[in-house]
């Protein structure tokens, strides 16, 4: 069990003791003390979130052996109660999580608020929950679910701002691929025996200006996307995505990072892909075009440092231009 977990768990026994005391003691019965944990399980993303609602009935049981009013009776119906709460909380889970509505799950947790303070009242405390007492568990209940409604909902909206800015951060927004900030954070990032193993492949679209100028800078995108999707998909079919890296180098150039790689085992994979792309067609109105590359590569090497081994790559990729172009020359 991670620390993590172990606080998030403490802070849950926490509360729901804090729960429970706070009802018995304010009101003559205990309350609310399954609201919040089948919420967290219906909605919640913690794996081990099934066990929340397994520790009500301990710290129930626990709580009641403290103040002298354990019952042996009592305590096989509360285990009872709790399975069947979560039962039905995980077939609610099922059966609507996936939806927008959650209606039906609201009306239960309010259900369960109201019904097993009665419970708990009648087997403990030989106490009767009027009607009243019910309007008000029911109304209470309503107020704590809305109120972790909102908070989830903020939370939601907090993460995917937080991811939105990573990725306007990270990624290259036409392309999205990782950007040149990207790479020197990831760059910095390699450990000594990565950068031992690591190929660089410098890669430019041949006669990109030709498209801007024939077809406008509107297909030129368009282009640079085409390309950035069929490397990306291509390369991840071949090795696995943790050992590639794709990046936009700028304008119609892209990098890529192999680790673990040779550049002759690179070299094969780029002329494979040479074919696929050749036989790939950006569909336009009216006609297709497609689309070619020169690569240049270059291997790390244990006396050099990460700017030579992208100087050579670079210089890789010109001579492959200077060479006729679609070709994938090794640095030597």
């Amino acid at each position: 069990m991670s620390f993590k977990i172990l606080i998030g768990v403490v802070l849950f026994i926490s509360q729901v003791y804090f729960i429970i005391s706070f009802s018995l003691n304010s009101i003559g019965y205990v309350a609310y003390e399954y609201t919040i944990p089948i919420f967290i399980y219906y909605f919640g993303i913690l794996k081990e979130k099934i066990y929340l609602i397994g520790l009500v009935p301990v710290i129930l049981l626990t709580f009641f052996a403290l103040i002298n009013k354990f019952e042996w009776g009592a305590m096989l119906f509360i285990i009872g109660l709790n399975y069947i709460i979560l039962i039905i909380t995980c077939l609610l889970k099922k059966r609507f999580y996936g939806q927008t509505n959650h209606t039906v799950f609201y009306l239960f947790s309010i259900v369960v608020t109201v019904v097993s303070p009665m419970v708990n009242a009648l087997l403990f405390h030989r106490h009767e929950v009027g009607l009243w007492d019910a309007v008000t568990l029911g109304i209470g209940s309503v107020a704590i679910v809305s109120l972790w409604k909102y908070y989830l909902q903020n939370q939601k909206n907090f993460l995917e701002k937080i991811n939105t800015k990573i990725i306007e951060r990270n990624y290259d927004e036409l392309t999205k691929v990782k950007n040149c900030r990207s790479l020197n954070e990831d760059i910095s990032k390699l450990v000594i025996n990565e950068k031992d193993q690591l190929v660089v492949v410098m890669m430019d679209l041949d006669h990109f200006k030709q498209i801007n100028d024939h077809h406008g800078h509107q297909i030129g995108n368009q282009a640079l996307t085409f390309f950035s999707d069929k490397l990306t998909t291509f390369l991840y079919q071949k090795s696995p995505s943790h050992l590639i890296e794709v990046y936009r180098y700028g304008g119609e150039e892209f990098l890529v990072l192999f680790k673990e790689n040779t550049s002759v085992s690179v070299k094969k994979i780029i002329e494979e892909f040479h074919l696929f792309l050749s036989n790939e067609q950006l569909k336009l109105e009216g006609t297709q075009l497609t689309l070619y590359f020169s690569a240049g590569i270059s291997e790390a090497g244990p006396t050099l440092d990460i700017s030579e081994i992208f100087y050579q790559a670079d210089q890789a990729l010109y001579e492959a231009k200077r060479k006729g172009r679609n070709r994938t020359i090794i640095f030597s």
